[in-house]
């Protein structure tokens, strides 16, 4: 049997090639006893390794390689390395809090920083005799010591050596793979990377042959001694100390029921079922023992609300009542139909994640916040290894051939597709490259965080775990999602302008007009295509209704033709035919149709009789990539044989399984869909009451499917009067002024905030030299400022004068910005059709480059006589076009690729004109007729036939063409 006790992983960035898993499984194919991993600096590959090695029957090791000068994209000096070997808890703690030191604080010599921590429970091994001497003086153990040997190495030491593999690659077929890691490092180009002389895991002959029985065999025997088993560890649950000194399960139920209590004497939660349901979830969670838990999740949601933050949590904790009466989600899962075994139950060991929803504006208070009052000795952000997708790799590798891969190109050069380096390509995508925060994870832990877990810090300052999202949920701690959400933020935002509290879902007649209408651009989740197209299908009664239509838009269903079924369905106009009789009640409110998560627990459990508790993990393991076939194939039996139990037919059980088997591969979650609805709602409420304050609400925080353009000139379209920022007017943020939309400075590209706060501290100014004086502006924020019209009005920029005042002022602040090369400047304005005409396309053109978004006018209203000349008609006429060929004209709002299964490629455009949107598709024939033909926003002709689908046109297009390539443009104001 033999032991490694000195390999590397790709953890050690851009030096190791391969995953923890890929050695241990090579390791197992040798026969090796025991590996131990010691990434340089790192223990962030320790859990993913320790379990790979219980899978197969592996002793794992935990260890790290101390090097001097090791900085982030530098792996340091090899001379002087110190290897450390955990044998216990102690040593594996020792290694967390050494690594604390050096890596979140500074680092100084391997030696001195080791013994600073007063380690317990290490080995210590090095091949630098000086090292060496430094642990015999310094006092440590002797027999905790071992010289790291290569093959034939027989020079005297004071302590007793071990074989010193070195290992860096798994197999010989690594190393151009490794030579590039260390140019991606280094940025260096391939051909200046010297060919290292890194070893691979040895074969058990190549071992012997190495080094020999005496060293192979003290490897053993330290091995032996390492029996520290991270796999096996699970973290303490924080401790909850309630005042009142009761034990975490008691004080949970006391603080539930008296919620509980609250909530009935507001009017709510009046029937029986919900202390059934209370109790039986309580039950649950206190055999689990995460009593402790939901107090800590519920305390941070509580100071969230207290600070006038917006919160909720998403995904399957909304199908827990006792995350809803503790004010931890909105969602009520007895109005919903939501199981809680979805979330938990008696076999789910793992902790539950309740990930929380906050504006994206003030999700980093809540994260603060709750490091705070957790400590750092106890909490911390979490990390996320970021790893090279395929742009990013064929990026690093083209720079590395000193090849140039354009910007706006998604195919590989010639180059790179040739065999050898498209195959060395494949192997670096997916390659851990560094460590960065992970945008809302937060860790606590129990008794402290060195505990269990290494901190850093990352190149922007913050402390992050070594260990990600992934690793610290194996190791049980508590880890808690910090979400920052756009649509949050903008709802707040409107709710302050409007003065309106809350706008809760309901029977309101105007949102619900909306919502049939599909009129929902700039609402949460309800604004893509697809979803607006089955909201005007569906015949909408309640909030059900949408989170069925956010569920059926998901890529399987829509894709296997279940999205159209439902909607027959739901129209009446097929039957809501069960899979099977028995699934009738189950399926009752999905039209006889799997839609959820839910839905496949629920037949399972129809079908046999099981609990819902054994029907989720059965469902569980329908979705584990991991799963074993065979297992699978004995749950499939244990199934058949249930469902024969209880009367079912083998066919039509069977007949069952297979539709639960693939429909769970892309079901959706119905407490997730039920979060989104709600959310949803709102958003279209606001707009439909507030729909001034919900446009300062959505311009400030958008992030949906369009871009901004395309979401000003919906509003627009809705009467709200947008008005253009200005330095005289508009504060950092938009705002309400006289009942129109006053955009703020924040829109103004390349415009600092500190540069916004310093204008309107400063403001009034008498003319633009007055601002010059008073405001030092950068290089890029004066043109963009002037361009975008915000200082429009300030002498001498005429607003009837531009753009050619302004171009006029650009050039003379060129060379030198003194106000006094402002003197005397004036610029007449230009009159006529022709000059008119130039002027509003220049403005809308910079206001696109400046601001995002056209305010002054649409670009096709503005061009709408020589869309007329060209022969396209409005999007309003379309309706009436039904059948025929015509050619219409429009930005792109929004453009999809669809890759069918032969490979072939289609296109969906929403095209947008001043009147509205209308979908347009693309054929995969007409697609690869044209060479993909649209690349850019437009303007741009669609020629192609229309159809109608329920009273809703689209275009299925036969040619695209620009629109500047119109025949003889401009020509009726030539003539003129």
């Amino acid at each position: 049997m033999f032991a490694a006790l000195h390999v590397k992983s790709e953890y050690s960035l851009g030096h190791g090639t391969a995953t923890p898993t890929e050695l241990v499984r090579r390791a197992a194919e040798y026969g090796y006893s025991a590996l131990a991993l010691t990434d340089v600096e790192t223990l962030a590959g320790q859990v993913e390794f320790h379990h790979a090695a219980r899978a197969y029957g592996l002793r794992a090791i935990g260890g790290v390689e101390l090097r001097d000068e090791f900085v982030p994209g530098e792996l340091g000096r090899a001379a002087g390395r110190l290897v450390l070997l955990a044998r216990d808890a102690g040593g594996y703690a020792s290694l967390c809090r050494l690594l604390t030191h050096r890596r979140a604080g500074r680092a100084g010599d391997n030696v001195r920083d080791c013994l600073a921590i007063d380690p317990t429970g290490l080995f210590y091994l090095s091949d630098d005799p000086t090292v060496l001497s430094s642990l015999l003086r310094a006092g440590v153990d002797p027999r905790d010591i071992r010289r790291l040997a290569r093959g034939g190495d027989e020079s005297p030491s004071p302590v007793r050596a071990v074989a010193d593999p070195d290992v860096v690659l798994l197999d010989p077929n690594d190393r151009e793979l490794q030579r590039l890691l260390v140019a991606v490092r280094t940025q260096q180009r391939l051909v200046d990377v010297p060919a290292a002389a890194a070893q691979w895991l040895p074969d058990p002959r190549s071992l012997r042959e190495r080094f020999g029985e005496r060293l192979l065999g003290e490897s053993s025997r330290l091995a032996d001694a390492c029996t520290f088993d991270l796999g096996a560890v699970r973290a303490e649950l924080p401790r909850w100390h309630p005042a009142s000194g009761a034990a975490p399960a008691d004080y949970l139920a006391a603080l539930a029921r008296e919620r509980l209590a609250a909530g009935r004497a507001a009017g709510r939660w009046r029937d029986a079922t919900y202390d059934l349901r209370l109790s039986h979830e309580l039950a649950v969670v206190a055999e689990l023992g995460f009593s402790a838990y939901f107090p800590l999740v519920c305390e941070i949601t509580d100071h969230a609300r207290s600070e006038d933050i917006e919160v909720a949590a998403r995904g399957s904790a909304a199908s827990s009542l006792l995350a809803h009466v503790l004010g931890i989600t909105p969602i009520d899962p007895l109005v919903h139909g939501l199981y809680f075994e979805r979330f938990l139950h008696p076999g789910r060991r793992e902790l539950p994640d309740i990930d929380l929803d906050l504006p994206s504006d003030r999700r980093d208070a809540v994260i603060e916040w709750v490091l705070r009052r957790f400590g750092p000795e106890r909490a911390a952000r979490v990390s996320t290894v970021q790893r090279l997708a395929a742009r990013s790799a064929a990026r690093e590798l083209a720079r590395a051939l000193d090849l140039r891969l354009p910007d706006d190109d998604d195919e590989l050069p010639a180059a790179l597709r040739a065999p050898p380096w498209r195959a060395l390509l494949g192997r670096l995508i997916g390659k851990p490259h560094h460590l960065s925060v992970h945008p809302g994870g937060v860790v606590v832990a129990e008794p402290d965080l060195a505990t269990y877990v290494p901190l850093e810090r990352v190149p922007s300052g913050m402390v992050v775990t070594q260990y990600d999202m992934r690793s610290l949920a194996r190791l049980g701690l508590v880890k808690i999602d910090l979400l920052g959400n756009r649509a949050l933020s903008a709802l707040a935002d409107a709710r302050r302008l409007a003065g309106e509290p809350d706008l809760a879902p309901g029977r309101d007649v105007l949102t619900w007009q909306r919502l049939r209408a599909a009129d929902t651009i700039g609402c949460f989740q309800i604004e893509t295509p697809p979803v607006r197209a089955t909201l005007r299908k569906l015949p909408l009664r309640d909030l059900d209704d949408v989170m069925a239509a956010l569920a059926v838009v998901r890529p399987g269903p829509a894709s296997g033709g279940a999205r159209a079924a439902y909607i027959r369905r739901a129209r009446g106009e097929e039957p809501p035919v069960p899979p099977h009789p028995r699934l009738a009640a189950v399926l009752r409110d999905t039209h006889g149709m799997l839609v959820y998560d839910e839905d496949v627990i629920a037949a399972l459990a129809a079908m046999t009789g099981w609990s819902l508790a054994r029907a989720d993990a059965v469902r569980t393991a329908l979705i584990d990539d991991s799963a074993d076939p065979a297992a699978l194939s004995a749950v499939r039996r244990e199934f058949l044989a249930a469902a024969a139990a209880t009367g079912a037919a083998e066919r039509d059980a069977a007949a069952v399984w297979e539709l639960a088997a693939r429909f769970a591969a892309y079901s959706f979650n119905k407490a997730h869909a039920a979060g989104y609805a709600h959310l949803a709602w709102r958003t279209a409420a606001m707009k439909s009451h507030h729909p001034a304050a919900f446009a300062c609400g959505v311009l400030d925080h958008y992030g949906g499917h369009y871009p901004l353009r395309t979401i000003a000139a919906d509003l627009a379209r809705h009467g709200v009067r947008l008005l253009a920022p200005h330095v005289h007017h508009s504060t950092v943020a938009t705002t309400l002024e006289a009942g129109a939309v006053r955009v703020g400075l924040s829109h103004v590209k390349h415009l600092t905030t500190a540069s916004a706060r310093q204008l309107l501290r400063a403001r009034p100014f008498a003319d633009f030299a007055a601002l010059l004086r008073a405001v030092p502006l950068g290089a890029r924020e004066l043109p963009a400022l002037v361009l975008a019209g915000a200082c429009d009005g300030l002498a001498p920029l005429d607003p009837d004068a531009y753009p050619l005042a302004h171009e006029a002022l650009l050039a003379r602040l060129e060379p030198d910005r003194s106000p006094e090369r402002l003197r005397g400047l004036v610029v007449r304005a230009p009159v006529g059709p022709a000059a008119d005409l130039y002027r509003r396309l220049v403005r809308v053109r910079n206001e696109l480059a400046c601001l995002h978004m056209h305010l002054s006018d649409h670009p096709l209203r503005i061009l709408r006589g020589e869309a007329e000349r060209a022969g396209c008609v409005p999007t309003p006429a379309l309706t009436a076009c039904t059948g025929r060929e015509v050619r219409v004209v429009g930005l792109i709002a929004a453009s999809r690729r669809h890759r069918g299964a032969r490979g072939r490629v289609m296109q969906f455009v929403t095209l947008e004109d001043e009147w509205g949107l209308v979908e347009a598709v693309i054929s995969s024939a007409v697609y690869a007729a044209l060479g993909d033909p649209i690349r850019n926003p437009g303007p741009v002709m669609l020629t192609g036939r229309v159809e109608i689908d329920r009273g809703h046109p689209h275009i299925d297009v036969s040619q695209v063409q620009p629109f500047y390539r119109r025949a003889r443009p401009f020509a009726g104001l030539l003539r003129g």
